[in-house]
C-alpha cells in the first residue's frame, strides 16, 4: 500500500512518500518513516531560523558580506531568499559593491527561480558593468520567466557606455516570436527612455506593435511611445501618430489609456479631432481623464468646447479643468488664443459653488493660471473656508499668481491653525515677486519657532534661498532643528540639512556630524550631503553600516500574516485586500500592527490623482506625517497594475503609514514603491473616492 503525507511551510513544501507492508517489515517501515520524518522537520526548522536571519539583516541594511553565507546556500529557498535581500541593498543609497559579485553567478543556477531573483537584484542594483553579462545571458537563457527578468534588468543597469550595445539588442527582442518577450521589450524601451536613453531607432518598430494581436504588447508599445516622446526632444513621425490614432479605437482599455498619453507629449495637431472624441465619449472614466489631459497639450482656441468639463465623472471634469488651466495659459503666453476670450466666468462660476469642493480647488488653481493678479479677490474670498485642505489649495494658487497683491493673504495663511496651510503658504510665497519676498523673511524666522519639523523644514529651505541674508540665518535655523522632538522624520531632515549646507555657516558642522552617525542610513545620508556641500569633504564612510531595526518581529510573526487580509470601510463602501507576506513581510506585518490599534481609523484620503492613484494613511492629512518611525523598502517583482497597494515614501526606506491604490498600470512605479497588497473586491469605491472622504475603520482577519 503506498501513501504520501504532504508537510506545507511556507515558500516551503515537503513530501514523504513510503510504501505500507506487513509484519516486521511494516513496523521497521513506521521507524524509518517517524526517523525520516523528525529529520525532515528540523531540517524544515533550520530553513525557519535562517529565512528570520536573512529577514533582520535585510532590515538592518547590513552589508553583503553578511549574506554571503546564505546566498551560497544548498537549499534553494534560502538562497532565493538571501539573493532578493541583496537587490535591497540599492536603496540605503549606498550601493553595495560587493553584492553583485554575489548575485552574478546566481544567473547560472541549476534553479530556474535562483536565476529569476539573481537578475532582478542586479537590475535592482543597477550597476552598469554589469549590464554586458545581463545580455549575453539572455541569449543563452532557456527559460521564459528569466529571459524576462534579465531584459527587466538591462533596462535599468544600462548607461550611455552600453546604449549601442543593448539597443541592438532591444531591436531583435522586439521581434521576438513569444508575445510577452516582445511586450517586456516594449517595457524595457520605456524604462530606458524614462532614464532620458532614447533612440528613434526604437520609433518603429514600437509603431508596428501597436498591431501586435497580443494586448500586453499593445499596450506597453503605447506606453513605450509615450516615454519616448516625452520631453519634445523628438519630432513624431505621421506612421506613429496615425497607430496611436487607430489605438484610441483598440478594444483594450489599457491600450486605449496609453495611446492616449502617449499623442498628449507628441503634441500633434492631428490628434486633435481623435482625441476629442475620445476625451467625451469614451466608455471608461480612465480613458476619458488621459485623452483630456491630452488635450491639455495641443493648441487649440476652441480647446473648452472640446473638453470634457460637465463629465458625469467627478475624476474627467478635475482633469479637464486642470488641462483648461495649463492650456489657456500657454495659448495666452504664445499668442495663440487671438480673439478668442479665456473662459473666467466658467471658472468663476465653478469656483463659487457649480460642482464639487474639489473641482472648486482646482478650478482655483485654473483660474490662478489664467487670470493671476486679477484671480485674487476670487481667491480671498475662499480663504477662510472650513475645509482645511481647501484652504491648503486657496494658498498654492495664491502662489501661483506670482502677484504681490497675494502676500498680505500668503502672511495670513502662514498662521493658520492647520499645519497643511501653513507649509503651502510658506511655499507659495517664494513665488510672488522680490518686490515683497523680503518682506517674508520675519514669517520665516517666525515659522522656526512652533516645532513643527515640516513648517521648519520648510521655512529653512526659503531663508537659505536668500543669497545675501542666507549666513546669518544658518543660527535660527540650526536652533530651530535642535529644537524638534526626535525622531525627526527624514524627508524633513534632508530638507532642513540642504538648507544648512546652504546658508554656508560652518558652525552647523558638529550638528552635521553628529547626525551622520544616527543609525538609520537615509538620514546620516542626507547629512553626509550636506557636510560635503559645507565642507567639501566626503563623509560617506562615516554613516553606520547597518540601520536600527523599528520592528521587533519573530519569524512565526510573519508566518501567521500568510492568511491576513483587510477590510477598509471608507464613507463610499468598502474595499477588501489581500496581502503580499512573502514579498513584502515586514511591510504587511507594519499595516498589519496598525490597523490592529486603530491608527487607520478615521484618517481621510488626501490625496487623489485621477487616473494615478488615491493615498491615505496621514494622521494629519498634509503629505508629510509617518507612525513616528520609518520603516524598509520592500521592492519586489510585482507590478503595479490597477488595483495594487504600495507603500508611500519620500524616498528609499523612508516609508511608515501612507499607502496608495493605483487606478491602472502605472509601471513607473515597478521596483521602486513597495507592493505589499492587491485589492479583491472594492475597486468601484477606490475609483469612487475622492481627495477629504475618509477610511472609517480598518479590520485585520485571518
Amino acid at each position: 500500500m503506498n501513501a504520501m503525507f504532504l508537510l506545507d511551510f511556507p515558500s516551503y513544501r515537503c513530501y514523504i512518500h513510503f510504501t505500507k507492508t506487513e509484519g516486521a517489515n511494516m513496523r521497521y517501515g513506521r521507524f524509518y518513516a517517524a526517523a525520516f520524518l523528525l529529520v525532515l522537520l528540523a531540517g524544515c526548522g533550520h530553513q525557519d531560523q535562517a529565512m528570520e536571519e536573512i529577514i533582520r539583516l535585510e532590515d538592518r541594511r547590513a552589508p553583503a558580506d553578511a549574506l554571503a553565507k546564505f546566498a551560497a546556500s544548498a537549499n534553494s529557498a534560502v538562497q532565493r531568499r538571501a539573493v532578493i535581500a541583496l537587490g535591497r541593498l540599492s536603496p540605503s543609497g549606498l550601493q553595495d559593491a560587493e553584492a553583485a559579485p554575489l548575485l552574478a553567478p546566481l544567473l547560472e543556477s541549476s534553479d530556474a527561480a535562483t536565476r529569476v531573483e539573481a537578475a532582478f537584484a542586479l537590475g535592482q542594483l543597477a550597476q552598469p558593468q554589469t549590464t554586458h553579462l545581463l545580455v549575453q545571458r539572455c541569449a543563452e537563457e532557456k527559460d521564459l520567466e528569466v529571459r524576462l527578468a534579465l531584459i527587466e534588468a538591462v533596462s535599468k543597469t544600462a548607461d550611455d557606455s552600453m546604449m549601442a550595445f543593448v539597443s541592438a539588442a532591444l531591436l531583435n527582442w522586439f521581434s521576438d516570436q513569444i508575445p510577452i518577450v516582445r511586450a517586456e521589450t516594449a517595457l524595457a524601451a520605456a524604462r530606458l527612455a524614462h532614464r532620458d536613453f532614447k533612440k528613434m531607432e526604437w520609433r518603429t518598430p514600437l509603431a508596428n506593435l501597436l498591431n501586435d494581436k497580443d494586448e500586453e504588447v499593445r499596450w506597453r508599445a503605447a506606453y513605450a511611445l509615450m516615454r519616448l516622446y516625452t520631453g519634445g526632444q523628438n519630432v513624431p513621425d505621421s506612421v506613429t501618430t496615425q497607430n496611436l490614432i487607430a489605438a484610441l479605437k483598440d478594444r483594450s482599455v489599457r491600450v486605449r489609456m496609453q495611446a492616449g498619453r502617449a499623442l498628449g507629449v507628441m503634441k500633434s495637431a492631428a490628434a486633435l479631432e481623435a482625441l476629442t472624441e475620445t476625451a467625451t465619449n469614451d466608455a471608461d472614466w480612465r480613458v476619458r481623464v488621459n485623452a483630456n489631459s491630452a488635450l491639455g497639450n495641443l493648441d487649440a482656441p476652441d480647446l473648452p468646447t472640446r473638453l470634457a468639463l460637465n463629465d458625469t465623472s467627478v475624476h474627467v471634469r478635475i482633469a479637464a479643468l486642470r488641462a483648461l488651466g495649463t492650456a489657456i495659459e500657454r495659448m495666452q503666453r504664445n499668442g495663440v488664443l487671438q480673439n478668442a476670450a479665456p473662459p473666467i466666468g466658467f471658472l468663476r462660476d465653478r469656483l463659487h459653488g457649480h460642482g464639487t469642493w474639489q473641482e472648486q480647488f482646482n478650478a482655483a488653481t485654473a483660474l490662478a493660471t489664467i487670470s493671476r493678479q486679477e484671480a485674487i479677490p476670487d481667491l480671498a474670498a475662499l480663504m477662510e473656508h472650513e475645509n482645511a485642505y481647501f484652504r491648503s489649495r486657496i494658498a498654492e494658487a495664491l502662489g501661483i499668481t506670482a502677484a504681490a497683491e497675494a502676500f498680505p493673504y500668503l502672511e495670513k495663511m502662514s498662521r493658520d491653525s492647520a499645519t497643511s496651510v501653513q507649509i503651502a503658504a510658506l511655499a507659495a510665497l517664494p513665488k510672488l515677486p522680490a518686490t515683497v519676498r523680503a518682506k517674508a523673511t520675519p514669517i520665516y524666522l517666525e515659522a522656526l519657532q512652533r516645532g513643527d519639523a515640516v513648517v521648519t523644514a520648510v521655512a529653512a529651505q526659503n531663508l537659505a534661498a536668500d543669497s545675501l541674508q542666507r549666513k546669518s540665518h544658518a543660527v535660527a535655523i540650526l536652533a530651530a532643528y535642535q529644537k524638534l522632538q526626535p525622531p525627526v522624520d527624514a524627508g524633513a531632515a534632508q530638507m532642513i540639512f540642504a538648507a544648512l549646507a546652504q546658508c554656508g555657516d560652518l558652525s552647523a558642522k558638529p550638528v552635521l556630524e553628529e547626525a551622520v552617525k544616527f543609525p538609520d542610513k537615509p538620514f546620516a545620508r542626507y547629512a553626509a550631503e550636506a557636510l560635503k556641500k559645507l565642507t567639501g569633504e566626503d563623509y560617506s564612510a562615516q554613516i553606520p553600516t547597518e540601520t536600527k531595526p523599528t520592528q521587533q518581529f519573530t519569524y512565526k510573526d510573519l508566518q501567521q500574516l500568510a492568511q491576513a487580509r483587510a477590510m477598509i470601510e471608507t464613507n463610499k463602501g468598502n474595499i477588501e485586500i489581500t496581502f503580499y507576506p512573502d514579498d513584502a513581510p515586514l511591510t504587511v506585518l507594519n499595516f498589519v500592527r496598525l490597523a490592529q490599534r486603530g491608527f487607520f481609523d478615521g484618517l481621510l484620503i488626501h490625496r487623489v490623482v485621477p487616473n494615478f492613484v488615491i493615498q491615505t494613511g496621514d494622521p494629519r492629512g498634509d503629505q508629510w506625517d509617518s507612525p513616528g518611525y520609518a520603516i524598509r523598502s520592500e521592492f519586489s517583482r510585482r507590478r503595479y497594475t490597477a488595483g495594487m497597494v504600495g507603500m508611500a515614501s519620500a524616498g528609499p526606506d523612508t516609508e511608515g503609514s501612507q499607502f496608495f491604490i493605483t487606478h491602472s498600470d502605472q509601471p513607473h512605479l515597478d521596483g521602486k514603491y513597495t507592493i505589499f497588497a492587491r485589492v479583491k473586491t472594492g475597486m468601484e469605491v477606490v475609483d469612487a473616492l475622492q481627495v477629504g472622504d475618509r477610511m472609517e475603520k480598518v479590520t485585520i482577519q485571518f
